[in-house]
């Protein structure tokens, strides 16, 4: 594996978005988005980025937050929630050096816009990042079904979701618009694969970026130089 290509997108008031990808040759470290990408020149606040409804985990204060762009059905981003994320939380998230944001990139099928949409109503009881676990712990082949409506309720009746609750949320379609403007956010960073991840440092410094299961290592790298 290539050392991933790591950039700096200068930060005032607003981040000033620019393209930044850290693709390498190996296509099993990432999932192609082959849609057409908009205009990067966009500014985002930070709070744009993370919003009410955004599930965080960890300190909301601590001066670091890593914001995944992810896809449910993506095998990348599974990898990366069952091997990589654990020992951040473990080494970083715990010790309330960094928190951690997911941003939905739904890309790859119909089905993963039902997943996202189903991991917000999950988030409405509290539960967004044990469903986020189920469902990568239970992922199937791309477009193969397992990310279906019915499947995913099932997923949520096991955890102890209400069951009232999170199916009235999910048939509503409530969290379309939500998923779609993630969507759009990720278009707007020019971010062309899943995983892809915006590191920021909350004392208002360049943040990084980078796109790829990486491993731990990668990440350490990153927070170790941010946190000096």
């Amino acid at each position: 594996m290539k050392k991933p290509l790591i950039v700096g997108i200068p930060v005032a008031v607003a981040i000033a978005v620019i393209v930044v990808m850290a693709l390498n040759n190996n296509t099993e470290d990432v999932n192609i988005l082959e849609d057409e990408r908009v205009d990067s020149s966009s500014a985002l606040t930070f709070s744009s980025l993370v919003t009410k409804d955004t599930p965080l985990k960890g300190d909301p204060s601590a001066p670091i937050t890593l914001i995944e762009f992810g896809d449910f059905q993506c095998p990348n981003c599974g990898r990366f929630a069952r091997i990589t994320s654990p020992q951040i939380e473990d080494a970083y998230i715990d010790s309330g050096q960094v928190s951690m944001a997911f941003k939905h990139f739904t890309v790859i099928g119909p089905d993963s816009i039902t997943a996202a949409m189903a991991s917000q109503c999950a988030n409405d009881q509290e539960k967004f990042w044990e469903f986020h676990d189920a469902l990568y712990d239970n992922q199937g082949p791309e477009n193969s079904g397992w990310a279906k409506k019915d499947n995913l309720k099932k997923i949520a009746y096991g955890l102890g979701l209400d069951k009232q609750s999170f199916d009235s949320c999910l048939d509503s379609d409530k969290y379309r618009s939500l998923v779609e403007a993630d969507l759009n956010i990720a278009k707007q960073l020019n971010f062309q694969g899943t995983p892809s991840f915006l590191i920021l440092k909350n004392d208002g410094s360049t943040p990084q970026s980078l796109t790829g299961a990486y491993p731990f290592d990668t990440f350490q790298s990153i927070f170790d130089e941010m946190l000096e």
